[in-house]
């Protein structure tokens, strides 16, 4: 299922990524989305997990919704479904954050991603009530709210604290009060998708009737993440080492680290290892192909198969090689070639790469396309 986003890339990198929030109509077709598959993976889902929580107002204690039983010997948790039931119906929201290994939401999460080129972490949210289980706040990430069935109201706010990291939640500033002048007030329709920018105030509520969206949050390295990381670099430095005494006689050596760390910084060097470390730990979710990539009489895919590339973001570092999932790969012109097409034409067919890589034989093509796929550079799409 491929979304229409119905602005392309760089205009939205450039007008509104970080800056304010942007809403794409009509960007799925809800019809292909029920409340069983809602259902289905809920159910699949831990519920004992700190992932898996009833909010009301407040997070609901799931001492009063789950209880562990002796299934054949191993202790296992089910839900009270009398005392869950009776929260929603009274207004609670079920949250399932971290949601993976579900197809139909992977495929959101992986187009967010790449339209986005951030890593992205998806939450489900169902609710049956007006009653709102979160109060106004910001969120320390860019979050795209993709609203899959029913409606849901959206009030945004312009930040007055711009940019908040991850330890910079609205819980933690109480002094900083939401502003009074409202930005945006939506109504989001199934197949809608609203794009809120981290520090935008926002209040999501219900309208009295059964509503469940996607909150799809993307994390782009920041400069904060830089610094971090350059503190394994820190303890090279020798001045960095020695001990301090007090201010007027260390000054000189306070301006020397002053002097090496910005070197440091604004090294290109150094600029690729930390995206090097960045790209390197995150992985793309990407469902296992058993029947195909694991059966030893099969060597090339079909040619209607449609692909996806593992990757948030091609970056091609200065030594010739891209980080995609979590895999260095060395790569050569007609490598790098079909990595970025794959990048911008997402779910293309075997048999589509291979009539764009004409001047190349369909052989080759193809045995690369079944090896990059082994390796988890590129999935399947079913």
């Amino acid at each position: 299922m491929l979304l229409n986003f119905s602005l392309d890339k760089d205009t939205f990198k450039t007008k509104f990524l970080y800056q304010k929030p942007y809403l794409f109509k009509k960007s799925l077709d809800p019809i292909c989305f029920k409340w069983n598959d809602v259902n289905e993976f809920y159910s699949r889902a831990d519920i004992s997990h700190i992932n898996f929580k009833l909010m009301n107002g407040y997070e609901v204690p799931k001492k009063e919704y789950i209880e562990p039983y002796d299934n054949l010997g191993v202790i296992e948790y089910r839900p009270i479904t009398a005392v869950l039931y009776e929260y929603l119906r009274n207004g609670a929201t079920l949250v399932y954050n971290r949601i993976k290994n579900e197809s139909f939401v992977d495929h959101i999460s992986k187009q967010i991603a790449n339209f986005a080129e951030a890593h992205t972490i998806t939450g489900g949210y169902a609710a049956f009530s007006s009653k709102s289980s979160y109060k106004s706040h910001w969120d320390t990430r860019d979050v795209y709210a993709v609203q899959l069935l029913g409606r849901k109201r959206w009030i945004l706010r312009k930040p007055n604290f711009e940019f908040p990291l991850y330890m910079q939640q609205t819980k933690d500033f109480p002094d900083i009060k939401e502003p009074e002048e409202i930005y945006m007030d939506v109504t989001l329709e199934a197949g809608d998708i609203l794009y809120i920018p981290r520090g935008w105030w926002h209040d999501p509520l219900p309208l009295d009737e059964e509503t469940f969206h996607l909150a799809v949050a993307t994390f782009a390295p920041t400069g904060f993440e830089y610094m971090q990381w350059l503190q394994n670099i820190i303890p090279g430095i020798l001045d960095c080492r020695k001990n301090f005494t007090d201010f007027e006689h260390d000054e000189t050596m306070i301006q020397n680290i002053s002097y090496q760390v910005a070197e440091i910084i604004k090294d290109k060097k150094y600029y690729e290892n930390f995206m090097m470390h960045h790209m390197g730990n995150y992985q793309v979710p990407s469902l296992l192909s058993l029947n195909v990539l694991g059966n030893g009489k099969i060597d090339q895919l079909n040619e209607d198969q449609k692909l996806c590339l593992n990757a948030n973001l091609v970056y091609l570092f200065d030594d010739g090689f891209v980080i995609i999932n979590g895999n260095k790969l060395n790569v050569d012109a007609i490598s790098l070639q079909l990595i970025q097409h794959l990048f911008e034409h997402p779910y293309s067919s075997v048999a589509d790469i291979v009539f764009k890589f004409n001047s190349y034989p369909a052989d080759k093509i193809k045995k690369l396309l079944f090896q990059l796929a082994l390796e988890n550079i590129i999935g399947l799409v079913t």
